[in-house]
């Protein structure tokens, strides 16, 4: 990769390294080699050439992360010029025998094991959170009885009353991001009563007759527990791995073992844990309450082997955001709350992070 270097090559590459290491992420504000978005760096008597590897080449900070790297580059005493080459990926699936969906490179459903967790709020501002680094995202609510996602999402009111070029539902937008839910089929009153064979079909065609476009990342908000909906999911999709949503309480705890064993037991890697509302910051004083206990995601995590990807601080702005159809991560970008939703994006955005889904996948048990 990098051919014959003299001494003086390999000690200009290990300046510009150094120099590169103080160029930090703009949203995660870690250092962009630490968190290996360098690659491919070649030195030859002056001359620098790199990658920079981010979740998606339409990543609107690239311009940014680009010049401040050539910048750094160029401040090594000998460097005359310097090539950054931008480049963007996102995670490969494992080869599949189910049928993939067109266009759509990554889906990644996120569970839990018991209702009242936040699994929605996850889902929507992890969804949020991926495409404000850059990629390109929609989501799939699969809670067919109880689908709250448009009102997060701000599309309590859409219809879906136009059809895309190739005949399909074309999933209304907000946040720049996709939505198909049950609730822009039915109104708000009407209660949705089916059995399993039904409801397998509907959600099947979600997937299938929904004019997804190009995804990066189709993100699946699945009903809680381990019903019908998670079993049609697992056995028509080919998901990349699922993400677990659980707060503090012992209770949640047993219940998220559940869902876990469910996916491992399916062969579907389980890409982390999430730990939601795990404590409250006093807005004068700045202390933590931990009101629904200490460390049981990271407690969960370890004892099934699974990576944990963070905990999400309680906040009533979420909550109040949410309600008018504006995840936090879009209402308040700086807050504690979007800060945890960007780093659990970080872990699952391969090429921009230091542990992404690929190597969560390397380290996920299947069973």
């Amino acid at each position: 990769m990098f051919g014959r270097q003299d001494s003086g090559d390999t000690e200009m590459e290990r300046l510009v390294l150094d120099a590169l290491r103080k160029v930090n992420d703009p949203e995660l504000h870690r250092s962009i080699v630490e968190i290996g978005m360098i690659k491919n760096l070649i030195v030859k008597e002056g001359d620098v050439s790199f990658d920079i590897v981010l979740t998606t080449t339409a990543c609107p900070l690239k311009a940014q992360i680009q010049k401040e790297a050539a910048d750094a580059a160029y401040s090594v005493e000998g460097v005359q010029n310097v090539k950054v080459n931008i480049s963007g990926e996102t995670l490969a699936p494992k080869v599949s025998k189910k049928q993939p969906i067109p266009g759509i490179k990554n889906i990644i459903a996120v569970s839990s094991g018991k209702g009242g967790v936040g699994k929605t709020t996850v889902s929507v501002n992890l969804a949020c959170a991926l495409q404000r680094r850059g990629a390109t995202v929609g989501i799939l609510d699969a809670d067919i009885y109880g689908p709250n996602v448009p009102l997060m999402m701000g599309l309590k009111n859409a219809i879906i009353n136009e059809k895309t070029p190739d005949g399909k539902m074309k999933p209304p937008e907000n946040h720049n991001i996709k939505v198909m839910s049950m609730a822009f089929l039915v109104k708000d009153e009407q209660p949705v009563v089916w059995r399993g064979p039904l409801l397998d079909r509907v959600i099947r065609q979600f997937f299938t007759d929904t004019g997804w476009g190009e995804l990066d990342y189709l993100i699946v908000d699945l009903p809680p527990g381990t019903g019908d909906a998670q079993l049609t999911i697992i056995e028509a999709v080919p998901l990349v791995g699922a993400v677990i949503v659980t707060t503090p309480q012992e209770v949640a705890i047993l219940d998220s073992k559940k869902g876990l064993s469910m996916f491992k037991n399916a062969g579907i890697p389980v890409l982390g844990v999430i730990e939601n509302m795990s404590y409250y910051i006093c807005p004068h004083c700045d202390d933590k309450t931990y009101l629904f206990g200490q460390g049981g995601g990271k407690t969960l995590a370890d004892l099934l082997d699974v990576p944990f990807l963070g905990e999400v601080p309680m906040n009533p702005a979420v909550r109040q955001h949410a309600d008018v159809g504006e995840p936090i991560v879009v209402a308040e970008p700086e807050s504690l709350q979007s800060e945890a939703f960007y780093q659990i994006a970080h872990q699952l955005t391969p090429t921009s992070c230091e542990r992404g889904v690929n190597e969560l996948l390397a380290t996920a048990t299947v069973s």
